[in-house]
């Protein structure tokens, strides 16, 4: 049973600013395509293709839309970095970050080896 509210996810100011510019964004789509079509009916047949294209945009607005209110910005992007950082004991840190005191001996000696390669080359161009 519904109680007629809306998901909380409709609710925040990314969504609610989202569906405003949707609301704008289609019907100005769809006035160019009107527009594009009396162009095409009055000759000029690359006003077929226009208004054709026009469309396209709507379904594009609404796709970037969608992405926008159902993605959650706390699980990807920089605040997903930052608050994996800020609790490192939780599972799904793996490779985003890795300590030195974590670090296996075969990447250690990897990394002298760069190292020692960077001073070489540095001496080099002396």
């Amino acid at each position: 049973m519904s109680t007629g509210r809306l998901p909380s996810r409709y609710r925040t100011r990314r969504a609610l600013l989202g569906s405003l510019a949707l609301v704008v964004w289609v019907p100005g789509c769809l006035v160019a395509m009107w527009w594009q079509v009396t162009v095409a009916l009055a000759g000029d047949r690359l006003g077929y293709l226009y208004s054709v294209e026009w469309p396209l945009f709507a379904v594009f607005g609404v796709v970037v839309w969608w992405n926008l209110v159902h993605d959650d910005p706390e699980a990807t992007g920089a605040r997903a970095l930052r608050r994996l950082r800020a609790a490192p004991d939780r599972p799904g840190l793996g490779a985003l970050e890795r300590r030195p005191e974590e670090e296996d001996a075969a990447l250690a000696a990897y990394n002298d080896y760069l190292a020692e390669l960077a001073r070489r080359d540095a001496a080099g161009r002396r």
